[in-house]
């Protein structure tokens, strides 16, 4: 069984999305967590547009990289590049994988839940890329 740990920012939209992705098409093969550098709560909106695709996410937890310093993964994906250095020297038997998807930003609105949505299918398509290139 795989160690997968996602990484963004604030471990709001991106990351928990795509853990929540990753845990509906892996099921119990996989052990998926996610976290950020700034913890500030999962978005509601996230929240909303996961649930469209009968993802739910609404239990999660934002939660900070400290937090799994003594865990071992086998694949981190992680989304701010600028933080790849202080990723591998956190975890140095790890294979990082960089996903190049922009954040989200902004409150509320149906052009930024329409850009939440966009932003679900681009994860649920670099799901199956990754799914296929390393976890499989």
């Amino acid at each position: 069984m795989s160690q997968i740990l996602i990484v963004g920012q604030e471990n709001a939209i991106r990351s928990q999305m795509l853990e929540g992705i990753l845990k509906k098409i892996l099921g119990h093969k996989s052990r998926i967590y996610s976290c950020g550098f700034e913890p500030s709560g999962v978005d509601p909106q996230a929240i909303r547009a996961m649930a469209e695709e009968q993802v739910v996410i609404a239990g999660h937890t934002s939660d900070a990289l400290e937090e799994f310093h003594s865990f071992q993964f086998d694949h981190i994906f992680f989304f701010p590049i600028e933080k790849e250095e202080h990723i591998q020297s956190l975890f140095p038997q790890s294979k990082l994988i960089h996903l190049a998807i922009p954040e989200i930003s902004g409150y509320g609105g149906l052009e930024r839940l329409e850009q939440i949505r966009r932003l679900r299918s681009d994860l649920q398509e670099k799901a199956q890329e990754l799914i296929a290139g390393y976890l499989s």
